[in-house]
């Protein structure tokens, strides 16, 4: 691609997710640990997730729940804080 007159390439940047919608639940918000929760999960994840609006493991608006599935503004049912 071309560069443009302001010095950039043309290519949109990778959006930020926002903040985990508020309904996200997983384990490990109901269980006490002494251990700091890291904010990047490792190479493997096995937290399961579930919607609190849906108590299942897919969203009102029929889409995945997840740590980052859940992030994103544009789903209908995504709300924070």
């Amino acid at each position: 691609m071309a560069d443009q007159p302001d010095g950039t390439t043309g290519t949109p940047a990778p959006s930020q997710p926002g903040p985990p919608c508020r309904h996200l639940r997983f384990k490990g918000m109901y269980v006490y640990t002494d251990v700091a929760p890291s904010e990047e999960p490792g190479e493997y994840d096995n937290t399961i997730f579930w919607c609190q609006k849906t108590l299942k493991d897919f969203g009102p608006d029929q889409g995945f729940v997840g740590r980052e599935d859940c992030r994103d503004g544009s789903r209908a049912c995504y709300e924070v804080d």
